[in-house]
């Protein structure tokens, strides 16, 4: 991701042959937090949907490491779904719960991204391998 990204670092809290667990805290400043909305300001759902993908990614690398298959490069082909239910404020901690299932279509991530508030949205991602991890996708 770029580094405009107000996220920084995820924290790997926990993966395996299923999917990942990562989470992260909010930003409490800065113009994306203050912007989003101002006077009520929330993190906006784009950086949720960040946060599923980059530990998709990070997934995705360490599975190729443990099996020595591929080189772990994934690209997003597709949100199937996106699913807000609460917002995220500044400060709250944020995790990151994917599965993955893996189907003729490609691999599928199902995501539920939360707060000690309880869930904040639901995700299908969709990815396929990157057949060539040294070219960039236009």
């Amino acid at each position: 991701m770029s580094a405009a990204t107000p996220l920084g670092d995820l924290e790997l809290i926990r993966t395996g042959p299923e999917g990942a667990v990562a989470a992260f805290d909010a930003p409490v400043d800065g113009p994306i937090v203050a912007g989003h909305y101002p006077g009520f300001p929330v993190l906006p759902g784009v950086f949720l949907i960040e946060a599923a993908d980059r530990t998709v990614r990070t997934w995705a690398h360490g599975r190729a490491r443990e099996t020595q298959e591929g080189s772990g490069e994934v690209e997003l082909v597709a949100m199937d779904r996106c699913r807000f239910h609460r917002p995220v404020f500044p400060g709250d901690r944020v995790r990151t719960d994917v599965t993955v299932v893996d189907n003729a279509a490609g691999l599928l991530f199902k995501a539920a991204v939360a707060t000690n508030r309880g869930k904040v949205a639901d995700l299908k991602l969709r990815y396929r391998p990157k057949q060539n991890p040294d070219e960039e996708t236009p």
